[in-house]
């Protein structure tokens, strides 16, 4: 997947219903969570990570629901 800038993770985040911050998505790199190369983030990655962690999961479920 094309690598995307932190501003449009977080958009693309905020759209399922998970408000991060830029922070937030540079903590979960510097914890080796996620990987941010030159290009940006890979929002597949993100993805996967999110749906990983059972806190945020139950945000994005109930968000999508309804």
């Amino acid at each position: 997947m094309k690598r995307v800038p932190v501003d449009l993770v977080i958009l693309t985040l905020a759209q399922s219903g998970l408000r991060v911050t830029a922070r937030q998505i540079r903590n979960w790199k510097l914890r080796g969570h996620i990987t941010r190369t030159d290009d940006g983030y890979d929002l597949a990655e993100i993805r996967a990570y999110v749906r990983g962690r059972a806190d945020l999961r139950v945000i994005v479920d109930a968000a999508q629901a309804g």
